[in-house]
């Protein structure tokens, strides 16, 4: 890889343990004490990471067995101790606080006498990072917001230099659908369908980029939609939420239609950026009121 392009992608960040390296110009021997070629794992061995505690280490192994490599899917029984932790070559000590770690979060279940079972909905297992599990809700849907900003500007610009016709039509047909529902889809019974016409627009937009690994986390862009919208919902932001869908579809569509990459884009960081301002200030009043100032 040209040093170029993996200074581009050199951050270090945590989620639940886990490190990614996505962040601009910071050189990786610059961030200290943190190695990712000791995260790394090969077939039958767990890396040992000084540190990562080796069971959380394990624990995100098992989550990349259920989530990204679909090995176990929900409801279905783990190997046995002895076969699992051999499989993993580690401690049968490790791989029990490993599963414990995994059965606090609700990923797992352990029934005594019958083994450990995937207890994740299997909706949910297409959240390839696990996110899902992750407590602070709100916190989450804004650190989301913030994430797309980065993101899915620069996903339009690809999706206009790389998408089929058919593809580019998608996304205009979904803004087009987002339209007609918006003078009903205040009524409580088409909320769902905003939701779903939320996500397909944003997942046709990943699509349209052919990037293998944006399409990899498209998954977790349809779950981190739709929290936003349900999160909206419960803070009384959802009117605003569903204008704000259809207004900035409908003008990331017409750039589409020209084929304006710099237009497209700038309505994309319009959108989410006015998406992170409502959620905030609907925060600040709540907390007012809740203060009772």
């Amino acid at each position: 890889m040209p040093k170029c392009l993996f200074d581009f992608f050199t951050m270090i960040y945590h989620i639940e343990g886990r490190v990614f390296c996505m962040y601009p110009s910071m050189q990786l021997d610059s961030i200290n004490p943190v190695n990712p070629e000791k995260l790394l794992s090969k077939k039958g061995e767990i890396m040992k990471n000084e540190f990562i505690p080796a069971s959380q280490v394990v624990a995100n192994e098992l989550s990349d067995m259920i989530f990204l490599q679909k090995l176990y899917k929900p409801n279905e029984k783990l190997p046995n101790e002895h076969e699992l932790s051999a499989q993993l070559g580690v401690s049968r000590a490790t791989l029990r606080e490993a599963i414990k770690i995994l059965a606090a979060k609700g990923i797992l279940t352990i029934k005594r006498g019958s083994g450990t079972f995937v207890s994740v909905p299997e909706e949910q297992t297409a959240d390839v990072f696990g996110l899902n599990y992750l407590k602070d809700k709100m916190k989450l849907v804004n650190s989301w917001f913030e994430f797309r900003l980065i993101l899915e500007p620069s996903c339009i610009r690809l999706a206009i230099q790389n998408g089929t016709p058919e593809e580019l039509q998608a996304i205009i047909d979904s803004a087009n659908r987002t339209t007609a529902l918006q003078s009903t889809a205040k009524e409580e019974i088409l909320k769902e369908e905003l939701i779903k016409e939320d996500q397909i627009f944003h997942i046709a937009i990943a699509t349209a980029t052919h990037n293998d690994i944006i399409q990899l986390i498209m998954p977790s862009l349809a779950t981190a939609v739709k929290d936003s919208i349900i999160t909206a919902t419960q803070i009384g932001t959802d009117i605003k939420s569903i204008d704000n869908a259809t207004t900035y579809h409908a003008k990331i569509a017409e750039f589409i239609e020209m084929r304006d990459a710099d237009g497209a884009a700038m309505a994309m960081r319009y959108h989410l950026s006015k998406g992170i301002r409502d959620l905030n200030d609907s925060q600040r009043e709540n907390a007012t009121q809740k203060n009772g100032l």
